[in-house]
């Protein structure tokens, strides 16, 4: 399965980053524990050197009312050594006897914890300055989250830098895609590789490569239609010349009906080289001038054309809407497009059936709708009918399978799109929609 460059590297480097921060947000913190224990291992030591520089030590204050009203965070005790408790409270006193050694050291007392500094004051009275060890842990412990606080803040802003500069770093390539996915076979253009990192200049050049050769091979595919339909034009106009001549000659039933047989034949391949020639100049890549096209104009022409064919065939070929509305585009193109799509709903559409067609305005496009109350196309097959002589079983209908490709041509070169559906109002039939853009 293929996954994600971005999101896989935006999972290595977010838990990289996690998985960092993590560390060294545990360093930091037993750093600053042992550094917060130093420190107040230095704050005894200076009240000490203090107290042993006066002749005399403070007496002993009563035992707290209240342990709320007690300051956790300077209260020390400082008794002589062998000198008798002033409270029966462990957490606010402790005895001390004589033997204890100089120095810091830790001491537990029914229960409780302390750090304890033994000296010797002006009189070499020994004395000690105690602190509970809980008072020190928690001074130390509130150091220490105070110093997480810059890895708590700098992870989660790494993290959406991270995924910022990922995003940024791989706009190019979707910009890339982009331009990839807008390539058609009627214009094929080289990939724009400004804003492309380095690494990936080679797959660009490579792809303008493909691209111009594919370009060529369509373009060289697209002339040999065209000049093949041109070179059978006008053998194809003699001989139908030649079978309309033999027409007027007195022929046998039998031979009648053969030349009738012949004509028809002559005729669908007639209508084939004018189709083929038709969807050589849609998909050319000429370069055309856009000009003003008013498409209501366009239809009520091509309706006048396809007219006499509709009433020959039992067709009720009519307008539901005609608003004026204009588009950019090349006329011939426009032409071609409105002409195949109603021509193939008259052709489809049985005895007795309707055609209706509309032009509108949905939002900023102008709309061709063409709806008929033929056999319809299956959804599945409504993306197959754009290609090039495909037809669908079963059809009765003659024809070469190109009208409908030449629509699509047509539409990509105006820049326009075409949609298959279903009728709205529930009735059997096909609904062709074509949009395009207002001038």
């Amino acid at each position: 399965m293929n996954g994600s460059l971005q999101r896989r590297l935006l999972l290595w480097l977010s838990s990289a980053i996690v998985l960092a921060g993590a560390a060294t947000g545990a360093l930091a913190f037993w750093l600053a524990i042992a550094d917060a224990n130093d420190l107040q291992d230095r704050q005894m030591q200076q009240v000490a050197t203090l107290l042993a520089s006066r002749a005399s030590l403070p007496e002993a204050g009563p035992e707290p009312a209240n342990a709320d009203e007690e300051d956790v965070e300077t209260h020390f005790v400082i008794r002589r050594l062998g000198a008798p408790q002033t409270s029966s409270d462990p957490q606010f006193d402790l005895p001390l006897p004589e033997e204890l050694p100089d120095g810091l050291q830790s001491r537990e007392t029914r229960g409780v914890q302390w750090r304890v500094i033994v000296s010797r004051n002006a009189r070499g009275q020994r004395f000690a300055v105690a602190q509970r060890q809980t008072v020190r842990d928690e001074i130390a412990r509130n150091t220490a989250l105070f110093g997480l606080l810059p890895v708590l803040v700098l992870v989660p802003v790494l993290l959406v830098i991270v995924r910022l500069a990922l995003r940024r770093s791989f706009a190019p390539w979707q910009a890339l895609s982009g331009q990839v996915d807008r390539l058609d076979g009627r214009r094929l253009s080289d990939l724009d590789p400004s804003g492309v990192p380095s690494e990936t200049l080679p797959l660009v050049h490579a792809f303008n490569g493909l691209i111009a050769r594919l370009a060529a091979v369509l373009e060289q595919q697209r002339r040999m239609v065209a000049d093949a339909a041109h070179e059978l034009r006008t053998p194809l106009a003699a001989t139908q010349l030649q079978a309309d001549n033999l027409g007027h000659a007195a022929l046998t039933d039998d031979a009648r009906a053969r030349l009738d047989t012949l004509q028809r034949g002559l005729a669908r391949i007639s209508a084939l080289v004018e189709q083929l020639l038709g969807l050589a100049r849609v998909q050319g890549q000429t370069e055309f001038v856009f000009t003003r096209i008013a498409l209501a104009s366009a239809v009520h022409s091509v309706i006048e054309e396809i007219l006499p064919m509709a009433e020959a065939r039992g067709v009720d070929l009519g307008c539901v809407k005609l608003q004026p509305v204009d588009v950019l585009g090349d006329a011939l193109r426009v032409h071609a497009l409105v002409r195949n799509v109603i021509d193939n709903a008259v052709r489809y559409t049985p005895r007795g059936g309707s055609v209706d067609v509309s032009v509108g305005v949905e939002g900023s496009n102008a709309c061709l709708v063409v709806e008929d109350t033929g056999p319809g196309i299956e959804p599945a097959k409504r993306e197959r009918v754009f290609e090039p002589f495909f037809r669908i079983l079963g059809s009765q209908e003659p024809g070469s399978g190109l009208g409908l490709a030449i629509v699509r041509g047509a539409a990509q070169a105006l820049g326009g799109c075409v949609e298959l559906g279903d009728r709205p109002d529930g009735r059997p039939g096909l609904r062709v929609t074509y949009r395009q853009a207002i001038a």
